[in-house]
């Protein structure tokens, strides 16, 4: 589940938009090898580069990952 938050405010033209949306995207990975902190950044990252939505809004678009750990 993602829990979005938006800014709605005047951007440069004057015009009402929505300028900035956080994405915070939880997520879960099965089975016994998890990933690092910083091999789920690095996911994080790339997946961000190739997103078609941010590669198409103007609004600037945040992430924010929340890794839930596999309960044992």
């Amino acid at each position: 589940m993602d829990n979005a938050i938006g800014v709605m405010e005047q951007d440069a033209e004057g015009l009402m938009s929505m300028t900035t949306v956080t994405l915070r995207v939880a997520v879960t990975f099965a089975g016994d090898k998890q990933p690092s902190r910083e091999q789920l950044e690095k996911m994080h990252h790339l997946s961000h580069q190739q997103c078609f939505i941010a590669n198409s809004v103007k609004t600037q678009l945040l992430t924010e990952v929340i890794f839930i750990e596999k309960q044992a």
